[in-house]
């Protein structure tokens, strides 16, 4: 059985790529932090707990396990726009990327570095995005993956290193934070709470967080169709935030009042959100088609049982 390595991996997106992929391959985790009830539900799974700001020995720990592939999923997420923290999101991105990368590059069965980029580096720029646009980041986060890509894609051209970055929607399901849009939205209707938004006329591309890893294990199983690639992965459809709360408080029959309107939307606020995916479906040659809605009622299914 082939062996995956995941860099942060019992983070939201790390904990749903174990589920997925676990079955398929050994998984090895190094994170800073390590969920223990998550792993007593995978006692299988090998896993460092490993803080990179603090320790210095991860060639030593990639050596010995010697991967098949590793997941790059380290990062810290924010929208804030204040540069102050540009510095800490050079650190958590490229300085961190490299240290794996010095680690990794003398793997001889490495058959793919698969980096988690973000759509945010596109920016503001007019939707659908394409794998081949000019980015326009407008976060220092945003700015910082964008950096951390062309790092990974120049080490790709000029040393042959077996890298791909992909560059997700927006995600929502199982274990993720409860502030986050979705599991917000979902859990302030089923308990019936007043909900206070924006227009709600911005759009994003969802995709559930299952149906992301289903993404992942295709672009594993042809690595060598995006080997020096950047890669888009989701639905490929914008939706706009307020059709996804009326979705779902009509599935819900929630009795919630919603005020649209009562929240101003952020400076430079991106509008549309909508991911082109067509590269992807192309290089994978199979059928990959998403359905919003469905991810959405399994999701609002399983935040039932949770809050019962």
């Amino acid at each position: 059985m082939e062996k995956i390595l995941i860099t942060g991996g019992f983070g939201f997106i790390g904990k749903n790529l174990i589920e997925y992929l676990s079955k398929q391959y050994k998984i090895v985790v190094i994170d800073k932090y390590v969920d223990e009830q998550f792993i007593k539900k995978y006692n299988e799974i090998k896993y460092y707990e490993y803080n990179f700001f603090e320790n210095d020995n991860i060639k030593l720990i990639i050596s010995d396990e010697d991967p098949d592939y590793i997941i790059n999923l380290i990062s810290i997420v924010t929208a804030e726009r204040n540069m102050d923290i540009f510095n800490d999101m050079i650190q958590a991105n490229i300085n961190i990327f490299l240290k794996l990368y010095e680690a990794s590059k003398a793997l001889k069965k490495l058959k793919l570095f698969l980096h988690f980029g973000s759509g945010e580096e596109y920016g503001n720029i007019k939707a659908p995005f394409n794998e081949n646009n000019r980015e326009y980041p407008n976060s220092p986060y945003a700015l910082a993956k964008q950096i951390t890509t062309n790092t990974a894609m120049m080490l790709n051209k000029n040393y042959n290193f077996p890298i791909a970055v992909v560059r997700p929607g927006n995600l929502f399901g199982k274990y993720q934070e409860k502030n986050k849009f979705i599991t917000y939205i979902i859990n302030q209707l089923l308990d019936n709470n007043k909900i206070e938004t924006t227009l709600g006329e911005q759009k994003r591309d969802f995709i559930y967080a299952s149906d992301f890893a289903n993404g992942i294990s295709l672009i594993l199983k042809k690595y060598d169709n995006f080997l020096g690639e950047i890669v888009n992965l989701s639905s490929g459809k914008s939706i706009s935030l307020k059709k996804i709360i009326l979705f779902c408080k009509d599935y819900i029959k929630s009795d919630s009042e919603i005020e649209f309107g009562k929240i101003p939307y952020r400076e430079n606020e991106i509008m549309d959100f909508e991911l082109d995916i067509s590269k992807f479906k192309n290089r994978i040659g199979q059928y990959f088609n998403i359905d919003i809605k469905e991810g959405l009622k399994k999701y609002i299914e399983l935040l039932k049982g949770e809050n019962k």
